[in-house]
């Protein structure tokens, strides 16, 4: 199967959503690409993207994954909760207008609703340029867990 649209996979919308294409989705690991433009809302005017901007990247990165098992089940994606972040490392300050980012996220621990996953940036030379440890949380049915906090 071909990798859909991220309108189909991802609840953000421009210019929020910051990935430009999935490249491949499993189960347990999905990779994104994008390329820094200046329209992007986190942009430091002549400096680039925050590296702390990375953290978006691997989140939205994750969405993939509980986005692209909404789509094979006919579903619209739903919203996921970042709850955490370890060891958030990055080799620079900023990436540059114009460079081309490879997001990488592998599923380490799946407790149902709770995950978590290692996530890499890196260039397309595989130059690692940001990784941390994310956990997540994945309501079955998020309406009903924002409106009295339960599932």
């Amino acid at each position: 199967m071909s990798v859909p649209d991220l309108d189909h996979l991802l609840m953000h919308r421009p210019p929020m959503r910051l990935l430009d294409r999935a490249i491949s989705i499993s189960e347990h690991e999905a990779v994104a690409e994008l390329t820094v433009r200046e329209d992007i809302p986190f942009i430091a005017p002549g400096r680039g993207l925050p590296a702390y901007a990375g953290l978006e990247l691997m989140a939205q990165s994750i969405g993939l994954i509980d986005g692209f098992k909404c789509y094979c089940e006919g579903l619209p994606p739903k919203i996921g909760f970042l709850l955490g972040c370890r060891r958030y490392t990055t080799a620079c300050d900023t990436f540059a207008i114009g460079s081309r980012l490879i997001v990488t996220v592998q599923m380490v621990f799946n407790g149902g609703e709770m995950y978590s996953f290692e996530c890499r940036i890196a260039d397309p030379e595989g130059r690692e340029l940001a990784k941390a440890s994310l956990n997540v949380f994945a309501p079955r049915d998020p309406p009903t867990f924002l409106k009295d906090g339960t599932t």
